[in-house]
């Protein structure tokens, strides 16, 4: 019995091992990405920029129609454009490592001692905190023009969280198309035309029972009307009903990484 226990104790030991080094390479490379964020801070503000000149945009064109006035629709425009910008957030992280392929950049991975899904998690990671404050800027530039914030700091903590955590989930998708794609200018036409559905056939903008019947069927089981659904709740109320939103959402984002995690991993193993 004693040998037994002998000989489990190494592979424990090992498997401690491989993990402490894919969490240091991980975070390593993460670094990589933040590096780029402190040297171009224009990435984040371009990534902000165009969600808010959407929403600017909409609430001109759209809030007599739907709302009536255009501070009463901005209650209900505002969470649905974070939602949406969840989803077109993560075009970066397949531009970024497919232009590391193009580039060479993962041959030099290849050739150095780090766990080998290392560079794919410090891709997603490293894009977070962009990711975190384009969502921040939205919501304050939102403030700023006349949305109203009708709960607690916690609830608002979470709705930006939940947010990233979509963006956290979609980002396996766009990182699996960045590694099929054979070039980078090639990856964001192909994320916009599996992702654009997700976006604006959903209640982002409009509420669900004003879609044709058809478009109603696909928004209420779309993961992004959820999502918004989830965020309004959080941001202006009441937060009792937004359990549902937040469990389905995160259900979404579980099977989307159950199902993107291990196509990332394959198509990553063929394309290295």
């Amino acid at each position: 019995m004693s040998s037994i226990t002998e000989k489990s104790a190494p592979v424990r030991s090992k498997e401690l091992t491989v993990r402490g080094h894919l969490l240091r390479h991980t975070l390593t490379l993460a670094g990589r990405n933040l590096t780029k964020l402190r040297t171009s801070p224009q990435i984040v503000i371009f990534s902000a920029l165009q969600p808010i000149i959407m929403m600017l945009m909409f609430m001109v064109l759209f809030a007599g129609a739907v709302a009536g006035s255009q501070e009463e629709y901005l209650q209900f425009l505002l969470p649905g454009m974070l939602a949406q910008n969840a989803a077109f957030m993560v075009t970066t992280v397949g531009q970024a490592i497919n232009s590391d392929i193009d580039k060479g950049i993962f041959d030099r991975f290849r050739s150095l001692p780090i766990a080998r899904s290392a560079p794919l998690v410090a891709h997603i990671l490293g894009d977070l905190p962009r990711q975190a404050a384009a969502t921040v800027v939205i919501l304050v530039f939102g403030v700023c023009v006349g949305f109203r914030l009708h709960t607690d700091p916690l609830s608002v903590l979470l709705a930006v969280l939940i947010v990233l955590l979509v963006s956290f989930s979609l980002s396996w998708i766009a990182l699996t198309i960045g590694l099929i794609a054979d070039k980078p200018e090639s990856v964001n036409m192909l994320v916009m035309i599996v992702l654009f559905p997700m976006a604006f056939g959903s209640n982002t903008m409009v509420a669900t029972e004003t879609l044709p019947g058809w478009l109603q069927a696909w928004a209420k089981i779309n993961p992004v009307t959820h999502l918004s659904d989830a965020v309004r709740g959080l941001l202006s109320g009441p937060t009792s009903g937004v359990g549902s939103s937040i469990g389905t959402t995160t259900l979404a984002c579980a099977v989307v990484m159950a199902v993107f995690v291990p196509l990332a991993v394959r198509s990553y193993a063929r394309r290295i």
